[in-house]
């Protein structure tokens, strides 16, 4: 079945192909493949309906076809969605969806694994189409070798009853893809006919060839892997799943000689109604017979149980000595595949190039699931057996973790990586980031309010890794729970829990001292990076603090405490001011200097960090900060998105000499300088400094080390599978370029790619249909769909001087707004999720 042309056709939806069921010694498998074709050939080969039965090979077309190895091929089943006859483009690399991205290179579906020992056994070649060159994604199968088949196909699904006559068992499984939808819909049942427990277990397995897995359970917290170690390539578990979703190539970590790189396809799946409740994950090459991820679920029969459950180890070698037998079980599931790295259920239903393009909607979502989401370490014993921690490290798993040990860095590591998180809008991850922040609150200081800087295992640690105290984790640790409220909609969370905050924040007033002449913050060390030496009235903390005060005005105004707001935001103006007056450097006039010292001695390093974090929060004027962003720009390393400093930290200027951090470009600093460059420079430049080069990173690697380099490249030798860069790239695709920003009582959305921004945004708990003429807006207020707020809509990149009507589903009367000459309007409505607001030019 080789056909060598591929023609082009004007299509609007998919196509499933079955092209064949196998019956081997092992197990029955269902294999999906995709093959270069053209709509008549496809025509002329699939003109009948067919039912077939048993081992009996009815097509005899297929007998020699270029998916199987003829000598493993019993029966080959092939199959037409007649509803989809006019809607296909196929290539070998897999289904083209008319006006959206590839998807699905190939996805098989075969091989049967044995649950006991984990040992794989393919049936014969099932590497793909004709020349071998549609790459395999994935595959099911069912495993052991049933007694009898009945494959039964109708307009747009195919079943396939399988029967093990001897036990009673009866295994139903039910493949659809239904109009316009990027993937499959699979119900499956399996009864037991006896009141005796089957004598041999049944499993449904999938294997997939992308390395790193990652699987939700409910209300147990997700559990990541990748590569994993050869015998602790197992994790079996109760709980129940909800999700599995795996991405990626393999390698890529700092020994392996080759670098991160993507695989370009990936594999999700959602459970819904019935969950499988006894599952085993996958993963690791060594683990797996050509496989490098994967899981199984047990359908009948008995679990086999590990010496410990919820804990990477070794397959499970027999069955248990006191069995939990299953004799029935049923699951509907959805399964996406496509060829890019990325969770394809995630992906809008609606979704094409022209709403969003491919690579905005990839960074938004490899940068938020392929890696921060797997460094949470929430489920049981993932920081200490026998306990379940609200804890986050700083790599994936991998199979080990990058800072080995240590988990809930807000200085700011982890604020980063939560808030990336926390924009997937997803309320399971949402909950999950709840409680990393708990678990630091709870280990707060209630005396002085200082917040570990870190854990070791399950113990908090106050001090940086350094040696230091850093005030970075108070500050990024409050920020961070305001992003949950944020996000989340959790306003009521949020009251509860300000006496929490305001503790928290008694640590940082007490860096004010009452009777000194400067209205600044005299710190004990740096705020971001640990082993610089900095002390003293320093920029970087005092900079940061003028957006933090404002940010914690607008809670306590959210959360009814008008007074307190107001004496925070007076505040942040004294800082404000004190830093141009002291810390300004009249000289070169273009930056702040990095501290001044009690007996008036200073030091400069032009640190890029403390002056991007002023620009930011917008301590100087726009002339001030123009020149702040030249003198920036100016470096010889502007290629590293963002370098740290213009001077080098030497020796004598680190902790114990240490200048690892003096070379290189942090992602901390490249979110402070794209917030900078929305407010004050072009469109252009942040795109091309910043934007382009990390999108093209994450894009090509997937999962990024920990720091670039002068050049903009990665730095191989440093942590790899770390968090940062992809967290940094999801969020400023997401509130800078398409200027989407959910708050306490706003919601902003306020573009900066285009003067005449078209573009639509859809997750979970979000929807932005944005044009000039007409916007459509919904959020979630809350954490029940019913949930509403009273939020106040601003807008920009409107028409200009324009008048707009407003329509809401959650209100009774439209009203009318007009927008000023710079297209700039805001409204208050009730929003919530439910609550479609759309705001048309009349």
């Amino acid at each position: 079945m080789d056909f060598s042309s591929t023609q082009m056709l004007p299509v609007g939806r998919a196509l499933l192909m079955l092209n064949g069921i196998v019956l081997t010694s092992t197990g029955i498998s269902y294999i999906f493949g995709i093959d270069r074709t053209t709509l008549p050939s496809l025509d002329k080969l699939f003109n009948e309906k067919a039912t077939f039965e048993g081992g009996v090979n009815v097509l005899a077309p297929f007998a020699g076809c270029a998916y199987l190895s003829t000598s493993i091929l019993n029966m080959v089943a092939a199959v037409k969605f007649a509803n989809y006859e006019t809607s296909i483009i196929m290539t070998t690399t897999g289904f083209l969806f008319h006006g959206a991205m590839a998807f699905v290179r190939t996805f098989l579906m075969g091989n049967r694994k044995k649950f006991y020992d984990g040992a794989i056994s393919f049936g014969g070649n099932l590497g793909g189409g004709s020349g071998d060159d549609s790459p395999t994604v994935g595959t099911l199968s069912l495993s052991p070798k049933p007694s009898s088949v009945k494959i039964q196909q109708g307009d747009d699904y195919v079943q396939v009853e399988s029967s093990y006559d001897e036990e009673g068992i009866l295994d139903t499984l039910s493949i659809s893809l239904s109009e316009d939808e990027r993937f499959y819909t699979i119900k499956t049942s399996t009864t037991t006919s006896t009141s005796a427990a089957p004598s041999t277990p049944v499993f449904r397995s999938f294997l997939f060839q992308t390395s790193s897995i990652t699987a939700f359970y409910d209300g147990s917290g997700p559990v990541q892997m990748k590569d994993a170690n050869q015998d602790e390539g197992h994790f079996y578990s109760q709980e129940n799943l909800s999700r599995v979703y795996s991405l990626g190539a393999e390698g890529g970590d700092v020994s392996d000689t080759i670098p991160c790189r993507a695989a370009d396809s990936s594999v999700d799946i959602k459970f819904e109604e019935e969950t499988p409740s006894q599952t085993v994950i996958f993963s690791g090459s060594s683990n797996l017979d050509g496989g490098l991820s994967g899981f199984q679920t047990l359908l009948v029969g008995d679990l086999p149980i590990p010496p410990k459950m919820d804990m990477w180890g070794a397959a499970a070698t027999s069955a248990p000595s006191s069995p939990k037998t299953v004799k029935s079980s049923t699951s509907s599931f959805k399964l996406s595949a496509t060829n890019r790295d990325l969770p394809g259920l995630s992906v809008p239903a609606d979704w094409d190039e022209s709403s969003l393009p491919l690579t905005d909607l990839q960074s938004y979502l490899t940068g938020i699931y392929a890696s921060p989401v797997g460094c949470l370490c929430t489920h049981v014993n993932q920081v200490e057996e026998g306990q379940t921690l609200g804890q986050i490290a700083t790599t994936i798993a991998r199979p080990d973790r990058g800072y080995q040990g240590t988990y809930n860095y807000f200085d700011p590591d982890n604020y980063i990586s939560t808030s990336a998180i926390l924009l997937s809008m997803e309320p399971y991850l949402q909950a999950e980031v709840k409680k990393v922040l708990l678990r630091n609150g709870d280990m707060m200081n209630k005396t002085t309010g200082q917040l570990p800087h870190h854990f070791e295992g399950a113990d908090p640690v106050y001090q940086a890794l350094s040696g230091e105290i850093q005030t970075g984790p108070n500050v990024f640790w409050v920020m961070s729970c305001f992003n949950y409220a944020k996000t989340s909609g959790d306003l009521d969370w949020l009251k509860s829990y300000m006496p929490t905050l305001r503790t928290a924040t008694n640590f940082l007033y007490d860096l004010f001292q009452d009777d000194a002449d400067i209205k600044l913050a005299s710190v004990p060390g740096s705020l971001m990076v640990d082993v610089f030496l900095r002390s003293n009235y320093t920029s970087d903390t005092n900079a940061m603090l003028v957006g933090f005060f404002r940010e914690f005005a607008d809670a306590e105004e959210a959360t009814g405490n008008s007074t307190g707001a107001d004496s925070l935001r007076d505040l942040a103006d004294d800082i404000s001011e004190a830093l141009v007056e002291h810390l300004w450097d009249s000289t070169d006039d273009d930056h702040f200097i990095t501290q001044l010292n009690p007996d008036g001695t200073t030091s400069d390093f032009v640190d890029y960090d403390s002056n991007l974090m002023a620009t930011a929060h917008q301590v100087v004027d726009a002339e001030k900060a123009k020149k702040i962003l030249a003198r920036v720009d100016s470096g010889q390393c502007r290629k590293g998105v963002t370098f740290v400093s213009e001077v080098w930290y030497g020796e004598d200027d680190t902790t114990g000499g240490n200048t690892g951090d003096s070379w290189c470009a942090m992602g901390r600093h490249a979110w402070f300088d794209s917030l900078s460059r929305k407010i004050y420079d072009t469109y252009e430049n942040f795109q091309a400094l910043i934007l382009d080069p990390l999108q093209t990173h994450l894009t090509e690697s997937t999962f990024m080390h920990e720091r670039l380099a002068c050049d903009g490249t990665q730095q191989q030798n440093r942590t790899a599978m770390y968090f940062e860069y992809p967290s940094v790239t999801a969020m400023i695709t997401m509130k800078i370029k398409y200027g989407i920003e959910p708050g306490l009582t706003d919601f902003k959305v306020q573009p900066f790619y285009s003067e005449s921004p078209e573009f639509k945004w859809v997750a979970e708990k979000i929807f932005v249909d944005f044009a000039p003429d007409e916007v459509t807006l919904s959020l979630a207020r809350g954490l029940e769909a019913e949930d509403t707020a009273e939020t106040t809509i601003k807008l920009t990149k409107l028409l200009g001087d324009t008048s707009f009507n407003v329509k809401n589903d959650c209100e009774d009367e439209d009203q009318q707004v007009q927008s000023d000459s710079t297209g700039s309007l805001e409204l208050d409505t009730t929003m919530g999720l439910k609550c479609k607001v759309t705001i048309s030019a009349r």
